[in-house]
């Protein structure tokens, strides 16, 4: 066998050895990504499984009755000040405060006594930091970015008067206090004008 032909041989081992090492690199990679993204959705049923399991009566009924806060309210609140609101709120505040709790009631008017207010403000505060946690984890893709739009989406609806306390959240710092969830709101803003545009391109 002469020297050219062990070359050639030389070259076609090398070629097959090239050609088996990338094969192996992908799907090394494959696997990586099948076992990364599988992770992030076990993460997300323990984020969501956490977000349950803190998701008090109390703070969904005093998201119920502080959504619907103007801006002045929400500042009221957050300053733990007197706030007087609509009677027609009373049911959900006899729900949260219990009915032992006396309210000050006047010309179909409630005014929150500044116990009542602080009260108040600590479970809205309370909820607040529980979806800032899950949303962390959405924004730093630890995990399923999809998984927890879909589930958090309710949340984030103006047509139904949903804007996850956006007056209070405004109120209490806007993106210094709850980065995670200004970024999400920002987020499926934009998703939602998207899909419009979308829409209007049709046909």
């Amino acid at each position: 066998m002469g020297l050219d032909e062990l070359y050639k041989i030389a070259g076609i081992v090398g070629s097959g050895a090239v050609i088996f090492i990338g094969y192996q690199l992908r799907l090394s990679y494959t696997q990586f990504k099948a076992d990364h993204e599988r992770s992030r959705r076990e993460k997300s049923v323990e984020i969501l499984i956490e977000w349950s399991r803190n998701l008090k009566k109390e703070g969904s009924l005093a998201r119920k009755i502080v959504e619907c806060f103007s801006e002045e309210q929400c500042r009221e609140l957050v300053n733990q000040q007197e706030i007087k609101i609509d009677i027609k709120y009373e049911k959900l505040l006899v729900h949260l405060f219990g009915i032992e709790e006396v309210f000050n009631k006047a010309n179909e008017i409630i005014t929150l006594s500044v116990a009542q207010s602080v009260e108040l403000r600590w479970h809205v505060i309370s909820y607040l930091n529980s979806l800032e946690f899950c949303l962390v984890a959405w924004q730093n893709a630890i995990v399923d970015k999809i998984i927890i739009e879909t589930q958090f989406d309710y949340l984030f609806r103006p047509s139904d008067g949903h804007e996850v306390l956006k007056n209070f959240r405004k109120a209490a710092g806007g993106e210094n206090s709850y980065p995670a969830i200004e970024v999400f709101t920002a987020h499926l803003v934009e998703k939602r004008r998207q899909h419009l545009v979308q829409k209007a391109n049709v046909g």
